[in-house]
């Protein structure tokens, strides 16, 4: 961070950091095609090796080290291991930390050279509108990331512990993402909003993997955040919220064991077990998607077998890759490589997930629920299902459930009216980061001012 002459800017300016046990992820900055043909004739290159740095990102570790566009990187730190692809560059360096020592081992203009420096750590997120404070909680063997946004003002705090959905990838830094626009949002109402990353990703020290665990870790993992939020002296804790999206839906209702949240809002979510949802979900979406209706059911029918194995027999995947058309099917409708990840985790998870009574587990809920979907929501379909959250709710809790139906929205809280909609949106580029339906916020923040 810059050196500020005075110590009064440099107070002003600082970033709140509470944790003492994770360093931070390095920031490499690189961006990196793999050679071909072409780029070896062009480069004037011996042999088709080695990976092509395209940019270099201001202040970044390959800047610091001297690395520059159309370098070649064959090594790195002397080990003789060659890279040919991005992702073993990508697996190479993804435990980097601030302040470590790398060598990049380069082609430049036909000469060889290795260059070497400290890692930069990736900068922090920050805001002149509201505080951000990077904290951390104890988790099996490691530590997790805390992000929270915290308004700049006195006194204790309405907080909103946010939940995303399935996927792995860091939460922090999130920029114009709809995500960080929801926490930017939220925050500048007047509340504050946790993060806590999943295990492994961004500054994540020495936990498990979030690609190999299944749902129950990842529900400790939040349930830890949880707990470690209530130990913040700003938080309200008579007024504390959990919102869940897309399958943090899921998890939302699950992770205050104690019965302390004040209320829980879901968005876009499910209620049916798993092998029921991705059914109906082939059966809507692959239509809308060009597919043709009796093409699509045969697809159906072969992925009621394979599901039924995978979700309820809990085989694994690759024991189930008996022909070429089986492993295409399971490529094209479950993301399937090899090995044990489906929709890229592990496939436990998914059969963990499966086995939820998420009926029994909205009983139990005791606190105010808010059930919202986008009308143009392509992933998460079903009114019913959202509305049937509400009324399990309201049976066993009277009053204590609202459903909410938000017009021009989609599942990733862009503007579109209906599925098909979304579909034909959600490939332009940047849709997601300009086209953000503030409404969803003004919602969630006025059934929050209504709680009692």
């Amino acid at each position: 961070m810059k050196k500020f002459i005075s110590i009064l800017i440099l107070f002003l300016f600082s970033i709140p950091c509470f944790s003492q046990n994770i360093p931070r992820k390095a920031f490499l900055g690189l961006k990196l095609i793999e050679v071909n043909d072409s780029i070896k004739t062009a480069l004037n290159l011996s042999e088709k090796a080695g990976l092509v740095i395209t940019a270099v990102t201001p202040n970044s570790t390959g800047e610091k080290a001297g690395l520059k566009v159309n370098d070649v990187i064959m090594f790195l730190n002397l080990n003789n291991i060659r890279l040919n692809k991005v992702k073993e560059y990508r697996d190479a360096v993804k435990d980097y930390r601030e302040k470590m020592p790398i060598v990049f081992s380069v082609i430049r203009n036909g000469s060889n050279l290795d260059l070497s420096t400290d890692a930069v750590g990736l900068p922090y997120e920050k805001s002149d509108k509201y505080d951000v404070i990077y904290d951390e909680v104890k988790f099996k063997e490691g530590y997790l990331r805390i992000i929270t946004t915290k308004p700049k003002k006195e006194g204790k705090l309405k907080t909103i512990l946010f939940i995303p959905g399935y996927m792995c990838y860091s939460l922090d830094n999130l920029g114009k993402h709809p995500y960080g626009q929801v926490v930017e949002r939220l925050t500048e109402k007047g509340y504050s909003v946790v993060r806590v990353e999943k295990p492994a990703m961004g500054d994540c020290y020495n936990t498990p993997d979030c690609f190999e665990i299944g749902y129950w870790t990842e529900l400790e993992a939040f349930e830890a955040g949880f707990q470690k939020m209530l130990e913040y002296d700003f938080v309200d804790k008579d007024n504390v919220f959990v919102f869940g999206h897309s399958l943090g839906g899921y998890e939302a209702p699950m992770v205050d064991k104690n019965r302390i949240a004040k209320g829980v809002i879901v968005c876009g979510t499910g209620l049916k077990s798993w092998y029921e949802y991705i059914l109906e979900m082939f059966r809507l979406q692959n239509p809308i998607a060009g597919m043709d209706f009796i093409e699509n059911e045969k697809v159906v029918t072969e992925m009621i077998k394979v599901l039924y194995d995978i979700l309820i027999l809990k085989k694994s995947p690759k024991d189930l890759v008996v022909t070429d058309e089986v492993k295409a099917i399971m490529k094209d409708n479950l993301e399937y490589e090899s090995g044990d990840r489906i929709w890229s985790r592990n496939v436990k998870f998914w059969q963990e997930l499966q086995d939820l009574n998420m009926p029994q587990v909205w009983k139990n809920v005791k606190a105010n629920v808010l059930v919202i979907r986008g009308e143009g929501d392509f992933e998460a379909f079903s009114n019913k299902d959202h509305e049937d959250i509400v009324s399990i709710v309201n049976k066993y809790n009277p009053g204590k459930g609202k459903f909410l139906l938000i017009p021009n929205m989609d599942h990733g809280f862009g503007t579109a009216k209906t599925p098909e909609e979304s579909f034909q949106k959600k490939s332009i580029p940047g849709f997601y980061y300009n086209n953000f339906n503030p409404a969803v916020i003004d919602e969630i923040s006025n059934w929050i001012e209504g709680c009692k």
